[in-house]
């Protein structure tokens, strides 16, 4: 259930191959660890199910894992009277976010937002107001740093936000759907916009199994941002 945006014709992937809800909700009895692995030893490829993957691995091979947790990091709000969606990304050092604006497109999801401009005033729920200041990169406009007046932005989210999710998927999942087994929350609120994906197979007892087999983790924590291109955008 990693987050994708638009497709070029050339990155198309099956409607069957997409995963439009998690893994757990597609037949009882099935575990986050029912995707599929493909697993590569120089030139040779082998196709397990992620569930296998302690048998995979040796006594002294270290895993290192995110315990980044996954925030609520889409909140609507408005700018002037149309509605917009707010997508969090990341927390400068200077205490500006960094922030996306994207249109509701009336199906749950959103689509990137055209004409945006320094100086645009967003409103948001609790009396948080964003003004945008500057892009982040003058060749897409995509993302923007914001200054932020009212109340806190990590409380705002907890309140009013939900996760982040595009059209492929069927529909909203809850917050406990986008975060890992590794997931810690932070001291002081922070955490990743988009989910830290790769973590997302792993179970308690599958990381069981892997310690009583000498499997180490080592643990690392990488809040990650609004990261994903859209189909027109360049690497």
């Amino acid at each position: 259930m990693t987050p994708a945006r638009g497709t070029s014709p050339l990155q198309s992937v099956p409607a069957e191959l997409s995963a439009r809800v998690p893994v757990e909700q597609r037949a009882p009895g099935l575990g986050r660890d029912a995707v599929r692995l493909l697993v590569s030893r120089g030139s040779e490829v082998s196709h397990h199910a992620f569930a296998e993957l302690p048998r995979l691995l040796r006594a002294g091979d270290l895993l290192v894992v995110n315990t980044s947790p996954t925030l609520a990091a889409a909140v609507d709000g408005r700018i002037g009277h149309a509605r917009v969606v707010v997508h969090f990304s990341t927390c400068g050092d200077d205490g500006r976010w960094a922030v996306e604006l994207r249109d509701p497109d009336g199906r749950g999801t959103t689509r990137a937002r055209a004409g945006t401009h320094t100086g645009t005033q967003v409103w948001l729920p609790g009396g948080v107001r964003l003004l945008l200041e500057e892009p982040l990169d003058g060749r897409s406009g995509r993302l923007w740093w914001t200054r932020v007046s009212g109340p806190g932005v990590v409380a705002m989210l907890r309140g009013h936000g939900r996760p982040i999710r595009y059209s492929y998927t069927e529909r909203d999942q809850p917050l406990s759907a986008y975060q890992t087994v590794f997931a810690l929350p932070s001291a002081d609120g922070a955490g990743s916009a988009e989910m830290p994906s790769a973590a997302r197979p792993f179970t308690a007892g599958l990381v069981t199994e892997l310690v009583s087999r000498g499997v180490q983790f080592a643990p690392v924590t990488l809040h990650t941002g609004v990261a994903s291109a859209e189909a027109h955008e360049p690497p």
